[in-house]
Formats: C-alpha cells, sequence, structure tokens
C-alpha cells in the first residue's frame, strides 16, 4: 500500500515515537530503567550496554511484554525497535487500532530469540497490514537466552496518514464562504415573505436533485427570483448550508430543527432529518419539551387539524414522551402545561404520562 499511495493526493508518511506506556509485564524500576523510558525518540541508542534511558524488565521471564500506544492512528510502513542491550529477544510484534477496539494482528514472529551483543535497530515490515490503521503496538520480550535484560530504548513507527478529510473540510470551508459572499451568485431565490436569498446554480443542481429539478423549470435565461414556498427563511437558508457543508449550523432552534426535518423529503436530503434530529436531542429540555411535543403534530392530531404541512414525526414524538416521563413532575409543575389543548391533555394521560 504504502509505494501504492505515497504518491497519491493527499497522502503522507508520517514518523511517529511512543507517546504513551498502555502496560508492561515489568520494570526494573519506576525511573531510571522503566517502562516509560521508551517513550520518545532515543536516548542511549547508539550505546550498547546496561545503560539508564532504557526500559529493562524486572523478571527476565521468557514471557516478559510492552504494550505502546503513539498519538495517531496511521496505515504501517515499518517499526523500528531500538535494543541497547541484549539485542535480539523481540518473539513477537503485534499491532491494533486501539481506537476503535480491533483485535491484535501480528506484524512479525520468531520461535527462538537471536541474542546480539551489540545494539541496533530492528527494522520490521508491515506489509501484511499496511491496509489497515493502527495505533499501538505490543512487544513480546523473551529474556530466557540472555538471562539478563533485554533493553530496549525506544520504538518508532513509520506510516502514511490519509489527508483527503484536510481537504475536504478546505473544500466545504470554501464552499461555506460562498454563501455569505455571494459576489459572482446567479440566482436569485424569493420566499413566501418577500425575503431574497441569492446562491449558485452548478452546485446546488449537481448537489440536490430539487434544484436539479427547479432549474428545469427556472433556466438561467430567467433572470426574475424563484419563488420558494412554504418555508421559512431560517430553514431555507440551512438547507442552502447543508447542501454546500454537508452539515447544519448546530445553533438552530428546535422549531427550525422540526421545519427542516418536515422538508427532508421535499428537498430529497434524507441526511438532513437526521442531523436536525440529532440537534434537537441535545436543545430538549423542560422549559420547551411540551411545545416541542406540540409542534411534532401531535396536537393537530387530537385536534383534526389539516396535517398536510404538519404531519406527525414520530421520532420526535418519542422523544419527548421519553423525557416527559423521565421529568414528569417539574414538567407537570411547569406554566407551559396551560398552552396545552384539553385534547392534548387527554392524549398525554392515554400515554401514560
Amino acid at each position: 500500500m504504502a509505494k501504492l499511495d505515497i504518491t497519491s493526493l493527499g497522502w503522507k508518511q508520517k514518523e511517529q515515537w511512543v507517546s504513551r506506556v498502555i502496560g508492561c509485564s515489568s520494570q526494573y524500576n519506576n525511573d531510571t530503567w522503566s517502562a516509560n523510558q521508551i517513550i520518545g525518540p532515543p536516548k542511549v541508542y547508539p550505546r550498547y550496554g546496561d545503560i539508564t534511558g532504557a526500559w529493562a524488565q524486572g523478571s527476565r521471564a521468557g514471557d516478559e511484554f510492552i504494550v505502546v500506544e503513539f498519538e495517531e492512528v496511521v496505515y504501517p510502513e515499518r517499526i523500528d525497535i531500538y535494543e541497547t542491550y541484549n539485542s535480539g529477544a523481540v518473539v513477537k510484534v503485534l499491532a491494533r487500532n486501539g481506537k476503535v477496539n480491533s483485535e491484535w494482528e501480528t506484524v512479525w514472529k520468531t520461535e527462538t530469540p537471536q541474542i546480539q551483543e551489540q545494539s541496533r535497530i530492528f527494522s520490521i515490515s508491515c506489509t501484511n497490514i499496511c491496509e489497515k490503521e493502527i495505533n499501538q503496538i505490543r512487544l513480546n520480550i523473551d529474556c530466557t537466552a540472555a538471562r539478563r535484560w533485554c533493553e530496549i530504548d525506544c520504538i518508532k513507527l513509520i506510516g502514511f496518514t490519509s489527508n483527503v478529510h484536510l481537504f475536504s473540510n478546505e473544500f466545504l470551508a470554501d464552499l461555506s464562504d460562498l454563501l455569505t459572499n455571494d459576489y459572482l451568485s446567479d440566482v436569485i431565490f424569493q420566499l413566501d415573505n418577500e425575503q431574497l436569498i441569492s446562491s449558485y446554480r452548478n452546485i446546488l443542481s449537481n448537489r440536490c436533485i430539487y434544484f436539479h429539478e427547479l432549474f428545469i423549470e427556472y433556466p438561467s435565461n430567467r433572470t426574475e427570483p424563484i419563488p420558494i414556498r412554504n418555508i421559512s427563511y431560517k430553514a431555507f437558508n440551512q438547507i442552502l448550508h447543508f447542501i454546500f457543508t454537508d452539515n447544519i449550523e448546530p445553533t438552530i432552534t428546535y422549531d427550525i430543527c422540526l421545519e427542516l426535518m418536515r422538508k427532508a423529503d421535499e428537498y430529497f436530503l434524507s441526511l438532513i432529518y437526521t442531523k436536525a434530529f440529532d440537534i434537537l436531542k441535545k436543545i430538549i429540555d423542560k422549559t420547551n419539551v411540551l411545545k416541542i411535543l406540540i409542534q411534532s403534530g401531535l396536537d393537530s392530531v387530537t385536534s383534526n387539524e389539516n396535517q398536510h404541512d404538519n404531519f406527525l414525526l414520530n421520532d420526535v414524538i418519542d422523544l419527548c414522551i421519553v423525557f416527559i416521563k423521565k421529568n414528569r413532575r417539574d414538567i407537570y409543575l411547569n406554566e407551559n402545561m396551560q398552552i396545552l389543548s384539553k385534547d392534548m391533555l387527554l392524549k398525554l394521560v392515554q400515554l401514560d404520562l
């Protein structure tokens, strides 16, 4: 993978030293030969010997080990182990992505340690796991052949990180700027309240079916504003924001969340429903839950109102019911109870609230 992707757009080679020791079988002491000595760049290498600044085991057994972590997850190319006393005691090297609770993968192993009385950088190729992201390494050490400590100065992880997400973020940020800097805009929308919003045909048409079809009806040779009906200025602005950035602004109010959820299908933007609902889950509280419940469409069902533009949002109703059950006393004592109709109060009773 490394040789293939090193020249690909968005890939960057990265070299890392150990940032944290997760655990070890034993250590000679808590400072000069502790497991934490393995953190960071070399302190002993290229010197050879029983020198402070490297990790030395405490029991010198055949099943010693150390587990370390690196700051950034990478697709590995090579692992360099800096051995500075009784080199060759490493018998197994494993790796995994500790951030997603993945299983350990064996990178290299041998049945018998080959002790050398010289310092060395033991380089291990990661060709067998190069397509998997890792940030943790485990070394299994067999000290029995040396009958003494087998000291390791440090470990370097060489791998590749994808910067595609950075390019994507920069691109989306540039698109977001177009929402406020519309000096090159080529289309104007007019909402029911006569407010105008400028935007860009090509972007909207390519990223949203609704606008692609709309622009067939209103081609570019028509310069008058395109009417947009039955949606508020703030909600329509969030739809444009989502098309340009793949996100909606987290500061929107609950009523805009509900409006976006209702408009998701009309604008063929199913993901905007999920994002608006996620925001709603964060901002629901004891002061607004009853208002949200009413606007979810439940009140129109009890009063037999026309539901064409106020259809039931069952996910929102379930969210409100769970919240009310958990906070029943505070909500029933809240002055907002007075805004509920008799039919709505009866509905709450029927819902065992």
